[in-house]
């Protein structure tokens, strides 16, 4: 039971593209119109009339309008929620959930005017929805599990070929920046200066950025905290090579960087001294990500 539940907290990859989207609501339509128009399963079978394909296409139709919807508006609103970086199996499959009984319901309003008006097969919502979570349940949740897995699998082998790129280089001294950063905060009245060997990482708080440095002869790090945006430093740091933002909200040193892994929903890396991963973003190519085995 607890392998289950454990799976179902799986980091998993949710695309935030719009036409992504659209692709995905597209082709969940096309399938369910398809589906329904050849094989006529349950009540639509007892249906001996020409309506059969102007029904199957409008129940196409209102789901990929109804899919798009759901995976288009509930992430605009409930942002915490639907955060990629949090994003597991198991709140797919609730997305899933919430969508088929959406959807069908308003499928079953759909399908209502049609059988008064040819005096078709009623039935309860309750059958409808059932109905429904027959058809689409099933093969999505087949696709999300095969997707997660060669999500998965697919970052595992780029991690390997970053790891085999790494032990085939020359081995090179890690560059050594001696220069001293000063960053300033966004009203000018402030700064903060600091060796740029010494500093791990960077990430945002709010409006604030958080800058965590290496202590001499300690393996704890020290935060200072800045009124400054990521942006803003990244643009001032961009003279060093190995300082690099690998995220919307983090800015890491690679001399520190022990290990690179990854997951359904994207590369984690290791960074010395900190005792949490560090999440790259999407948007690194395999090239780009080769900076990091260095």
């Amino acid at each position: 039971m607890k392998k289950k539940f454990s799976w179902l907290s799986t980091p998993y990859y949710f695309n935030t593209s719009i036409k992504f989207k659209l692709k995905i609501s597209f082709f969940f339509g096309l399938f369910v119109f398809c589906f329904l128009y050849i094989f006529k399963p349950f009540y639509l079978s007892l249906i001996d009339h020409p309506i059969i394909l102007e029904y199957t296409i409008g129940i196409g139709i209102i789901v990929f309008i109804g899919t798009f919807f759901m995976v288009w508006v509930p992430p605009m609103i409930f942002k915490r929620f639907f955060n990629e970086d949090k994003w597991t199996i198991g709140r797919n499959i609730l997305l899933l959930l919430v969508g088929v009984l959406v959807v069908g319901t308003f499928l079953w309003y759909f399908g209502e005017m049609y059988k008064e008006q040819y005096n078709l097969k009623k039935l309860s919502l309750l059958q409808y929805l059932i109905y429904s979570f027959l058809v689409t349940c099933l093969p999505l949740s087949i696709y999300i599990f095969y997707n997660e897995k060669y999500t998965r699998e697919r970052r595992q082998e780029k991690i390997g070929f970053i790891k085999k790129y790494k032990s085939s280089i020359t081995l090179e001294k890690k560059q050594i920046l001696n220069d001293f950063i000063k960053i300033y905060s966004d009203n000018k009245k402030e700064y903060l200066e600091f060796k740029a060997d010494d500093l791990v990482y960077i990430t945002s708080q709010g409006n604030y950025a958080s800058f965590f440095l290496k202590k001499q002869n300690s393996i704890n790090l020290k935060e200072d905290i800045l009124r400054v945006t990521l942006s803003k430093i990244d643009t001032n740091l961009k003279e060093y090579p190995n300082i690099i933002r690998c995220h919307k909200s983090y800015i890491i040193n690679s001399n520190y960087i022990e290990d690179i892994q990854g997951n359904a929903r994207g590369y984690l890396l290791k960074i010395k001294h900190v005792c949490f991963f560090i999440p790259v973003s999407r948007n690194f190519s395999k090239q780009s990500l080769l900076i990091f085995s260095r």
